[in-house]
């Protein structure tokens, strides 16, 4: 980023930013952050920080009132550029932090930083560094190792399978999960900043060895057999569900699926709402120790403890076991295919800066597991060509509250995601949204609260410590799709039919808070609609309704989140409407599969993490992978 809009960009950090924060280090990560992004999504944000040169150049005032013109713009292209200025400066004030100099706003609002008991040691599985030119000979090549990758390597080195493991991103130990929510941006794609291509969806996903699986929240359900029904006669592969039931069952033994021992404050919400209104509630299984603890929340940015059991703790150890080896930071540059098998796969593992070596495997069997968002360009980029490839990308599109309560909720602390709510579920059919609460850290709640002057904001953010944030997943039908080239655009909008359920969800979560006793809520809208609790009776809560409704559900009037992707190489019966047939294999090709979300043939409706493993072993038995679980649990 060159010296121009350098400053332009600190002036929009200025105008963001709380008066204490450290504005040029937030100015410098933000530049360090643009210039990461794919070169065309870095040229937008460098022409839009043309674009405010000179405004830029004003007073506060006047900048903060360009700013928030642009969040209102009926353009949608300026409400985009807006939201992501706004969300990497506001991100970066409260996130950044060394060992030696925490974060000044932390004090202000009360967050305690990284523990002081990270004591877990926790022995780093053997990485292999690539000889650039090698050729390596394997009996599978598994691409990826979150939940379809690591189940399906482990799967095949368990059937005594030389296997080769490839991560795209990087590997780290327990000691080196810092709770940090600026360094452990490494562990997701786009380092956090992924999001559909008008920037209407924030999406979370994993992009480190164990994929999602390392920063997931642990929920673990199992489709619903409604939902799988469905799922049956969309792809019409009949007996599925029936197929899945037995990996579900060992998988839930060998993980030890169970709720946790106590519930935070944020979880408790939900609980205490469902109950006093009559309505469902119900706690659930998750893939970590139940005795996680009061005091952690920090499993979005790695366990630090080992308590969870994610692919590199629980499955991917298997691999060198049996003589295979794992590759991190190894991007899959191509598939070689010819005919109907895959031959070889070229890979360029990044050793250091400015040291990437390139190195070919041969195997037998190639397994994509690169996650619903890469799947579709590795097969792209090799030479597969259907029509519905990258196709049918369904994201679970979450909307948000901010709940405040007259005593503290330290919405960071305690185990995550150990209660839900279906009360507002199953709407019409099995479309409707599944209440759960998100755990937050500053960063995140930075971003994703309404910026409407830098006080007015900084003050929101002191009264993070007695706020509940309750989330309204929204299983969606209309899917989008993400493009084939290297820049791997997001083209996804939520449809009126799952905006309306997805409003429904906003509603029923103000139901649910202020049942428990919230005493303010809040919305994530660019203007928020804020309502006390005296205030909320059938009434109100009809016109809050109907204007939600009324705002509707446009790109980036509110934030929405998606930490959920499904879909772009579905799975099927018809070669012509699917990617892969229902054994998993690529149409056309006898030793290429895919093992990961993107199988899905439509969304899940539940968090997807035990689904994808058990359709990954559903199809890596089919190949001559054991799938039986273990007699005993990893210690």
């Amino acid at each position: 980023m060159d010296s121009r809009h350098l400053t332009t960009l600190r002036a929009v950090v200025a105008t963001f930013a709380p008066s204490d924060a450290r504005l040029d280090r937030v100015t410098q990560y933000a530049a360090e952050a643009i210039d990461g992004l794919s070169p065309g999504r870095a040229a937008e944000l460098r022409q839009l920080l043309d674009l405010l040169a000179l405004p830029m150049r004003g007073s506060e005032k006047i900048r903060a009132a360009t700013l928030r013109a642009l969040a209102n713009s009926p353009l949608a292209n300026l409400r985009s550029g807006y939201q992501a200025l706004k969300r990497l400066s506001l991100f970066l004030a409260y996130a950044e932090s060394d060992d030696r100099n925490p974060n000044p706003t932390w004090d202000r609002i009360g967050y305690p930083g990284p523990r002081d008991d990270r004591a877990f040691d926790d022995a780093m599985l053997p990485l292999e560094i690539a000889r650039d030119g090698a050729i390596v000979h394997a009996d599978v090549v598994v691409i990826g190792s979150g939940a379809g990758g690591g189940v399906a390597a482990s799967a095949f080195a368990r059937a005594g399978k030389r296997v080769i493991v490839l991560e795209a991103g990087a590997a780290f130990s327990a000691r080196e999960f810092r709770q940090r929510e600026i360094d452990m941006s490494a562990l997701y794609l786009d380092a956090g900043l992924t999001s559909s291509k008008d920037l209407g969806v924030a999406i979370l996903a994993g992009a480190t060895l164990g994929g999602g699986t390392t920063v997931n929240w642990c929920t673990s359900f199992r489709l619903a057999e409604r939902i799988a029904a469905e799922w049956e006669a969309g792809s019409g592969i009949v007996g599925l569900a029936a197929e899945l039931a037995p990996h579900y069952a060992e998988l839930e033994a060998e993980l030890e699926l169970a709720p946790a021992n106590t519930h935070n404050a944020s979880n408790a919400v939900i609980l205490e709402g469902a109950r006093a209104l009559g309505l469902h509630g119900d706690v659930m299984p998750r893939n970590a120790s139940p005795d996680c603890g009061d005091g952690c929340g920090y499993c979005g940015l790695g366990c630090a403890y080992g308590k969870k059991k994610s692919t590199p703790r629980w499955f991917l150890p298997d691999v060198p076991a049996a003589g295979g080896e794992i590759y991190a930071n190894a991007r899959v540059a191509r598939i070689a295919l010819s005919g109907s098998r895959a031959h070889n796969v070229t890979v360029e593992q990044t050793v250091a800066p400015g040291d990437v070596r390139t190195f070919t495997l041969v195997a037998e069997t190639y397994v994509v597991s690169g996650g619903t968002l890469r799947t579709p360009g590795i097969l792209a980029r090799s030479g597969v060509r259907h029509p519905a490839l990258g196709k049918r990308l369904f994201l679970h599109p979450v909307s948000a509250c901010v709940s405040e309560f007259d005593r503290h909720i330290d919405p960071w602390s305690g185990p995550m995601q150990s209660a839900y709510s279906d009360a507002f579920n199953y709407r019409t059919g099995n479309y409707g949204s599944k209440i759960e609460a998100a755990p937050v850290h500053p960063g995140l709640a930075a971003l994703s609260l309404p910026w409407t002057g830098r006080d007015e904001h900084a003050a929101a953010l002191m009264g993070a410590r007695n706020n509940a944030t309750l989330i309204a997943v929204t299983r969606d039908r209309d899917p989008g799709s993400i493009d084939l080239d290297d820049e791997a655009q997001i083209r996804y909008t939520v449809s009126p039919h799952d905006g309306e359920h997805l409003l429904a969800g906003l509603v029923g979560m103000f139901d649910l808070a202020f049942a428990a006793g919230a005493t303010r809520i809040s919305t994530l809208h660019t203007k928020p609609i804020v309502i006390e609790r005296t205030d909320w009776n059938a009434t109100a809560r009809a016109a809050f309704a109907e204007q939600i409704a009324r705002i509707g559900i446009a790109s980036n009037r509110q934030t929405f989140f998606s930490a959920h992707q499904m879909g772009t190489a579905s799975m099927g019966v018809d070669p012509m409407t699917s990617v892969v047939d229902p054994s998993g294999r690529v149409w056309g090709y006898e030793n290429l599969l895919v093992a990961d979300a993107s199988i899905f043939p439509q969304a899940s409706g539940v968090n997807p993490m035990l689904t994808i493993m058990a359709m990954v072993r559903r199809v890596v038995a089919q190949h001559g992978a054991v799938t039986t679980a273990r007699e005993s649990a990893r210690a």
